[in-house]
């Protein structure tokens, strides 16, 4: 019955149950990824403090224990944003290889059930570019939508908050930029789909000839 009820729920039409299917993985990836990309803010502070604590040592008024101590937990704050960082990776791939198989047996197995006119009518050469590259280029897509959360969404609102409580000025200078770049990337958009529509679409003449 609970296979059943799995197998009712999951809907192979909907980009958003292949996510619901990995939930596990996709949790691995929310907890290592937000340890990872806030704690790269460690690395800038951990190094502003400790060059500010060699001038005190410098100038008599601090001592090397407090440095060692610094460095110490430097080291150790580091390693465990590194391990983090490797964990998320290796999740995210896991997660892209199990929709990527999770896709193709589907596409599969309906191709297996259709008749030969049918596959004849709507050509050999598309349904292999269907099979391959469609399910690819989408599993491809939400890898890198899952990654660019933690990666620039996390990273760069951490980033933003810390430069914001240094300097709001300047920091607001700077963020005048980055939409100039969004726009940029919207107007490429249509060129690179354009391309990419007509890469499919000889890819599919090639198949069907080969």
């Amino acid at each position: 019955m609970k296979t059943n009820r799995k197998s009712a729920e999951f809907q192979p039409n909907r980009v958003l149950s292949y996510f619901k299917a990995e939930w596990r993985a996709l949790l691995i990836v929310t907890v290592s990824g937000l340890i990872y990309n806030i704690g790269l803010l460690t690395g800038p502070w951990f190094e502003g403090t400790m060059t500010g604590y060699l001038v005190e040592i410098l100038n008599g008024t601090g001592q090397f224990s407090g440095m060692l101590m610094l460095v110490i937990s430097f080291a150790v704050v580091t390693a465990v944003v590194q391990i983090s960082r490797y964990v998320k990776r290796f999740y995210v791939r896991r997660f892209a290889n199990n929709v990527n198989r999770r896709m193709k047996e589907t596409l599969y197995g309906s191709l297996v059930k259709k008749s030969r006119a049918s596959l004849r009518e709507e050509g050999e050469g598309n349904i292999m570019t269907k099979a391959i590259l469609d399910v690819d280029d989408c599993v491809e897509g939400m890898r890198k939508f899952t990654t660019e959360i933690f990666d620039t969404g996390v990273a760069l609102t951490a980033y933003l908050c810390m430069l914001l409580w240094y300097d709001w000025r300047l920091t607001i200078l700077c963020m005048l930029f980055p939409p100039i770049s969004y726009v940029t990337a919207e107007k490429m958009k249509k060129v690179i789909q354009k391309a990419g529509a007509a890469y499919k679409e000889q890819s599919g003449r090639l198949s069907t000839a080969t």
